[in-house]
């Protein structure tokens, strides 16, 4: 009939995308582990469900992790400091008890009114202002002025804030 589309053909029946053959000469190699993540929260929307992803964060770990102890799972979206440093740099521990953590993330927000909010609320102490690219205008809801002004204005103030944040 003009104009019919035929089904796929059912999986067993499709060609292989590997030719037939020896591929013994092929070196598999293991997928490369994640060990961090950096959570970039851009505006309101942004960082309000941030804000609820570092709580659930926080709240399931502490479910399964009972002893405080900084592992593997909490170095993928979280910095373990020591904050009492007398040269006012936190020093990162990579083992041990939990001292106080700072999340790996990027907030940005060209209305300082979410930002300030988490700030002031119950994880407050998870982010650090070194964290934080802010303005006090705001775009108004308007994406293009976003992107267009604040975007070229604060381009390089945002890579160097994630590219910090990273490599922490």
């Amino acid at each position: 009939e003009k104009g019919r589309v035929e089904p796929a053909a059912p999986a067993a029946n499709r060609p292989h995308p590997l030719p037939a053959g020896n591929h013994s000469n092929r070196t598999e190699e293991a997928p490369s582990k994640m060990t961090q993540s950096v959570l970039v929260q851009v505006g309101q929307c942004g960082n309000q469900v941030g804000c609820r992803f570092w709580d659930l964060v926080l709240r399931e770990h502490a479910n399964v992790n009972k002893k405080g102890i900084y592992d593997e799972a909490l170095s993928n979206f979280f910095r373990n400091v020591d904050t009492r440093s007398t040269n006012g740099d936190d020093i990162n521990l990579s083992k041990g008890t939990i001292r106080s953590l700072k999340a790996r993330a990027v907030l940005i927000d060209m209305e300082e009114g979410v930002v300030n909010e988490l700030l002031q609320g119950p994880l407050r102490d998870v982010f650090d202002s070194k964290q934080l690219i802010t303005d006090v205008s705001g775009s108004g809801n308007n994406w293009a002025v976003g992107h267009k002004q604040y975007g070229c204005q604060y381009r390089d103030q945002i890579l160097d804030v994630f590219r910090k944040t990273a490599e922490h």
